[in-house]
């Protein structure tokens, strides 16, 4: 993997209108060399793999359990009881850093209702 393919797949996975600038790329890119990071990222990626494989256990798991969840609106039809963060249309899978004050905002709603 070279920086090239690296933000060309992580830009893919952001929403249209929060890519990363090149500076914030190459820094996410500095982190992930970190210790020869980069060498293992295709392991790692392993998991969407077993997402698909272990889905229906791994979904029972968080519909049985009594620790308090909080997941985006997208997993509303599969997990209703859990308390459900909307954020706009356009944050896709990095809302920490698409869209960092509605996920704060989120987050803290969320710790703050127990």
């Amino acid at each position: 993997m070279n920086f090239f393919f690296f933000s060309r797949g992580l830009g893919a996975v952001f929403g249209p209108y929060t890519q990363p600038s090149q500076a914030e790329y190459w820094d996410m890119w500095t982190a992930v060399r970190t210790n020869d990071g980069n060498l293992v990222v295709d392991s790692i990626l392993q998991y969407i793999n077993q997402r698909k494989k272990h889905r229906d256990r791994w979904v029972g798991a968080l519909m049985s359990t009594s620790v308090p969840l909080l997941l985006r609106s997208s997993n509303r039809k599969v997990l209703p009881m859990s308390t459900v963060s909307v954020l706009d249309d356009h944050i896709s899978h990095y809302p920490q850093l698409e869209d960092p004050t509605g996920f704060l905002n989120a987050y803290l709603n969320f710790i703050n209702s127990f």
